[in-house]
C-alpha cells in the first residue's frame, strides 16, 4: 500500500532525474543512487516509481540498449514542473 507521501515522492523523483540532466536512467540506478540522494528507502522509491508509471509520468525507455531503463514522459516533465 502506498503512503500518502507517494505522489510527492514521485514528483521529487522526477525532478531529481531532470536535475541530473538525463531523464532516462536504468531503474536500478534510480532505486540506488537517486533514492539515496533523496533520503528514501527502497520501498518508498519503488512505490514512487510505481505511482509515477501508473500516472503516465515514467515509462520503459524505448531504444535498443536501454532495457530496464526508465524514461520521463512529457506528462512527467510537466508534473515535476508543477511543484
Amino acid at each position: 500500500m502506498a503512503s500518502q507521501n507517494t505522489p510527492a515522492n514521485a514528483k521529487r523523483l522526477l525532478q531529481a532525474l531532470i536535475d541530473r540532466g538525463n531523464p532516462v536512467a536504468p531503474e536500478n540506478r534510480v532505486t540506488q543512487v537517486v533514492a539515496a540522494d533523496m533520503g528514501l528507502n527502497e520501498s518508498e522509491i519503488r512505490a514512487a516509481i510505481k505511482y509515477a508509471t501508473a500516472q503516465g509520468w515514467l515509462e520503459s525507455a524505448k531504444f535498443g540498449h536501454t532495457k530496464g531503463w526508465l524514461s520521463i514522459t512529457p506528462a512527467g516533465k510537466a508534473a515535476a514542473e508543477s511543484e
